[in-house]
């Protein structure tokens, strides 16, 4: 009888059991508590009860038994294990910290990427027209919206429901993405057969809130690279990235021009082969005084005709090539640097420790030149030297006598305040002065007729004192005198409110003249010289941080603010391996046949040895 109900008091620890664990699961799962759930958890916690209180009862030793340790044993550990991957799961929840370990960092937004959402100024919002929300482009907006949650924002709007909302975007079709700030509206993308990329959205955002549009000149007519598709040596990536930030790109010809125009930001020479003419230099001089920003590319082996006027900055052009034995580009040999080292300078903070690639590239010595501000930007390794004999390769050797020990200096950045002519006087100053003259004749006047004033006072006195008695004399003297004093008293007040105005006139004439001295502290001529202009053509353009160097420098030219002076987000890398049947079959025999054929002979070699 006792093992009878033996099987039924286990059976009721099942009963107890069961029905606590569907309770909890029915509340967590629906979220509400009353009042079906929260029976059966009261149900089975008493069934558990009775059970517990039986066993300590009526089965002798329950409680110091084997079983019974272990049993509890293993229910804390279980509760604890449960506990533990709770709190590790709230605090992923309210903690954003990430570890991403691809190559390209495509879980991670870009610097660049991060400061203009920290930095925006009103609230941004994307609209996302598509009824099938992607979970890629959903962590990628929530990525951006951590930032900045005050300023950014986002909402996916499906198309079929919304018919309103499709017209007042002029929406094309079903996955168009926008980009809205405050009555701007922008198309940034449509996804659906590619994801939303971080590139396209960060550059968008940079356009809204970059401010005016940037104007940047190619010089050409030197044998410059071609800005056109197709040519050899085109440049044609970097003349669309600029256009990807809201530039304008135009070419010019000084030697036509003969000046540089008036709305150019940003002038860029890049890789002359022939001299420039003395009217164009002393254009591109003019320009730099004028507050201007030029970028230098000068490739070895040229003769541009720029030395005097980089001499002027303190910067001399080296005849001689970087040779890097350390680090150097995988198929172009030593000649073809890689450079991992930069300044400390608004155009290379963000770079750290990755490289930019500059394939036959020239050194640049500078010296430090009054009221020039110079920081160098690239530099070599300490084993590398500057090369003059270049018939010694692909085997150079570093000669003392010849050559110049690194590590070298590939590209400076300058700056020299620009003094501006003495403003004129604005129309304002000139009306103030004029008033304050037009108010000093209506004092004189008022000075001439209370001596006017006092002198009939006197001849009446004088009168009165010889047709009347003593006390009509004396009654006559006092009035006169408290007249005066009145008189005397306007002519104080008023010359208290003359005063009194005068000092505000100055004010406002310092304050007039202390702005255009702020404006002169803030303008200065910039100029970027580089030894090399190949890393910026479509070879070389898309070379890990070559972009982020040619775009920064346009960037710090322009004299725009740093916020986008950063590494910009990049495209995902296409890693499929496309190969030719040959190559296929050649792969398939070797994982198939090749290498199990390599094990089973050194495991056959190995028991032989042994044996």
């Amino acid at each position: 009888m006792r093992e009878f109900l033996k099987q039924y008091w286990n059976a009721l620890l099942g009963l107890g059991l069961f029905l606590s664990v569907a309770g909890l699961s029915a509340g967590a799962v629906s979220g509400v508590w009353v009042p079906i759930p929260l029976v059966l958890v009261i149900v089975g916690l008493v069934i558990l009860g009775v059970w517990l209180i039986y066993q300590g009862q009526f089965s002798r030793g329950f409680w110091t038994s084997r079983s019974t340790e272990t049993g509890t044993n293993a229910i804390f550990a279980t509760v604890s294990v449960l506990l533990i991957l709770g709190i590790v799961n709230f605090l992923a929840v309210r903690t954003s910290a990430r570890l991403d370990l691809t190559e390209t960092k495509r879980f991670t937004l870009a610097p660049q990427t991060q400061e203009i959402v920290r930095n925006l100024e009103e609230p941004v919002k994307v609209w996302v027209f598509s009824n099938q929300p992607s979970g890629i482009d959903s962590g990628l907006l929530e990525n951006y919206q951590r930032l900045n949650p005050n300023y950014f924002e986002f909402e996916y709007v499906d198309p079929q429901t919304n018919p309103g909302l499709v017209r007042e975007f002029n929406v094309g079709q079903i996955g168009d993405v926008y980009l809205e700030a405050g009555e701007q509206r922008q198309y940034v993308q449509t996804v659906g057969v590619e994801p939303l990329t971080e590139a396209k959205l960060t550059n968008r955002l940079a356009q809204l809130s970059g401010g005016d549009r940037l104007t940047v000149y190619f010089l050409q007519g030197h044998g410059e690279p071609p800005l056109v598709p197709g040519a050899e040596g085109s440049v044609l990536k970097a003349v669309r990235a600029l256009e990807d930030q809201n530039a304008s790109v135009e070419s010019i010809e000084l030697l036509q021009e003969g000046k540089i125009p008036d709305d150019a930001d940003v002038v860029v020479i890049a890789g002359p082969e022939q001299p420039l003419f003395d009217r164009e230099i002393q254009a591109l001089q003019d320009y730099l005084d004028n507050g201007g920003g030029v970028l230098v590319l000068l490739d070895p082996n040229t003769n541009p005709g720029l030395d005097d006027f980089l001499e002027d900055w303190g910067v001399t052009l080296d005849d001689r090539i970087a040779i890097d034995p350390e680090r150097w580009v995988q198929g172009f040999g030593p000649a073809a640097p890689l450079v991992v080292d930069y300044g400390t300078h608004p155009i290379t903070e963000d770079f750290g420790r990755n490289y930019s690639l500059f394939p036959v590239v020239r050194s640049i010595e500078y010296d430090e030149v009054e009221g020039i501000t110079v920081s160098p930007l690239l530099f070599t390794s300490n084993a590398s030297w500057a090369e003059k004999n270049l018939e010694e390769g692909p085997d150079w050797t570093l000669n003392p006598d010849e050559d110049k020990p690194g590590p070298l200096v590939l590209a400076v950045a300058l700056s020299q305040p620009v003094e501006t002519p003495e403003p004129t006087p604005s129309p304002e100053a000139e009306a103030t002065e004029e008033n304050t003259e037009e108010a000093n004749p209506e004092a004189e006047a008022t000075e001439n007729e209370t001596e006017d004033e006092n002198a009939e006072a006197e001849v009446s006195e004088e009168n009165t004192e010889t047709t009347t008695d003593e006390a009509i004399a004396e009654e006559t003297e006092a009035n006169v005198e408290e007249e005066t004093d009145a008189e005397i008293a306007e002519e104080t007040e008023e010359n208290a409110e003359a005063e009194a105005e005068e000092p505000e006139t100055e004010a406002e004439e310092n304050t007039e003249t202390e702005t255009p001295e702020e404006e002169e502290a803030e303008n200065e001529a910039r100029l970027v010289v580089v030894g090399d202009s190949d890393f910026m053509t479509d070879s070389f353009f898309d070379g890990q941080l070559n972009s982020d160097f040619f775009l920064n420098s346009i960037q710090w030219l322009s004299q725009g603010t740093e916020e986008t002076l950063s590494i910009r987000p990049r495209e995902d890398v296409d890693r499929n391996i496309v190969m030719t049947p040959q190559q296929a079959r050649l792969l398939g025999w070797t994982a198939l046949v090749t290498f199990p054929i390599v094990g089973f002979a050194a495991s056959a070699i190995l028991w032989w040895t042994r044996r």
